[in-house]
């Protein structure tokens, strides 16, 4: 039985130290934080909004793919998540579709997957805490010595022996003065902020079908709806829910929204006004077209936030590019492996090599040490983090962060000095694949 006390000892209400501290609690974020409680270190999660998960919680029934391989087990933190969610039955997840982008993954309730997240944490004693932006680090020279969060009740210094960035806008390395960089190198746009909604009253396989074999036609039909003044988003991705009846519809925002800077906050209330016109104007558009499945639609509920793509990435030790994707560079320091496709804006830009290496030091940020930097705040270029972009893949690039994270404390080493086939070898004992 859940008891107050167990979770008072696992959420600290002040300043505390650890060996391993992870900011942001999206895929990244729990790789890192269960990597490094299994590997014995003294982990404190810190996330700055009310619940974990990222944009898998707060986008309704957004897939989190990549979280197996070829439909099978991928090992290490993919294994202990996926089971823990599997255990729930289907009112907790349904398996996601199977192309190159959104493949080998599961379609999770949002809630049902906080809850699995809490639970994972708790069975390795990890600790954690929501409502916790970390907002500034404490410095020793070029040092990370811990991070400051931010609470009602003001700032709270926690210490930590390695930090882990997992925050998807770098927002640890940003303050710490990484170098870091935002943007399509070219013309500095982003990739689309868009506000995912969800539909109810849905006959889901009739729409599906439908959208299967007249493709074309709902594009047409969504253009004249655009002629016509409806809001109407750059492209529609539709998703089961676990629930019946219910269909999760990701987006790539309203068509002539411009670009959305993730990290301006007078961007994201732009995005957040057009995304909730988008979201109520597709629903009636599809009841006024009579759109198969969806002519008693209803709105069911929009995401709890924006969803953000891309901001700030680290220029670290090595920066991962696009042509690593496409040539299945392979480097002795691997220590993750990224599946999938190249994904730009949703649309599909060319082959990549599935399963192909990524690098430790593109966790690594230059000059500054104590620090690790894991998910899409991680070292490459625009078109680097595009490839394989998937959550699955967030999640190993925690996993390794996280692991070398506990290692470093264990070994009273920097990360830049680790042992990286140590490492490795760590890794391939919990089951990933390098």
């Amino acid at each position: 039985m859940l008891k107050r006390e167990d979770l008072d000892e696992l959420i600290p209400p002040s300043e505390a130290a650890y060996d391993v501290i992870v900011a942001g609690g999206g895929p990244a974020g729990i790789g890192a934080a269960l990597a490094a409680a299994l590997n014995g270190a003294r982990t404190l999660l810190l996330e700055a909004r009310s619940f974990f998960g990222g944009v898998a919680t707060v986008a309704p029934w957004m897939p989190m793919n990549r979280l197996l391989l070829d439909d099978e087990r991928r090992g290490g933190v993919h294994d202990l998540f996926v089971d823990r969610i599997r255990a729930y039955g289907a009112e907790a997840s349904l398996p996601g579709r199977t192309n190159m982008i959104d493949g080998d993954g599961l379609n999770i309730h949002p809630d049902y997957l906080q809850l699995v997240t809490f639970e994972l944490l708790e069975a390795q004693q990890c600790h954690y805490r929501l409502y916790s932006p970390v907002t500034d680090v404490t410095m020793a020279g070029d040092a990370v010595r811990g991070v400051v969060a931010r609470s009602k009740r003001g700032l709270q210094c926690f210490t930590a022996a390695v930090v882990v960035d997992a925050t998807g806008d770098g927002d640890v390395a940003a303050a710490a003065g990484a170098e870091m960089v935002q943007g399509r190198e070219e013309d500095g746009r982003s990739m689309p902020v868009s506000l995912v909604f969800a539909l109810s009253n849905v006959d889901v396989e009739r729409f599906l079908g439908y959208l299967a074999h007249k493709r074309h036609a709902f594009d047409a039909l969504l253009d004249t709806a655009f002629e016509e003044g409806f809001a109407v988003a750059a492209w529609y991705s539709f998703n089961r829910g676990t629930v019946p009846d219910v269909l999760g519809v990701n987006n790539g925002a309203f068509r002539t929204i411009g670009n959305i800077d993730g990290l301006e906050a007078s961007h994201l209330t732009v995005a957040q006004r057009m995304g909730i016109q988008v979201a109520v104007d597709f629903v009636r558009l599809a009841r006024a077209k009579s759109i198969p499945g969806l002519e008693a639609c209803a709105l069911m509920r929009v995401g709890a936030d924006v969803g953000v793509r891309d901001t700030r990435r680290l220029v670290g030790e090595y920066v991962l590019t696009v042509e690593d994707a496409r040539n299945g560079t392979e480097f002795d320091d691997v220590v993750a492996r990224k599946y999938g496709a190249i994904d730009a804006n949703q649309l599909y830009i060319g082959e990549m090599v599935s399963g192909f290496a990524y690098p430790y030091r593109s966790l690594l940020p230059k000059r500054i040490d104590n620090l690790l930097v894991a998910g899409r705040c991680g070292s490459a270029t625009f078109l680097g983090h595009a490839a394989g972009k998937s959550m699955g893949n967030m999640m190993a690039l925690g996993q390794a962060a996280g692991t070398a994270a506990a290692l470093c404390s264990t070994e009273a080493v920097t990360p830049r000095k680790l042992d990286v086939g140590h490492l490795q070898a760590v890794l391939r004992r919990m089951g990933a694949r390098l």
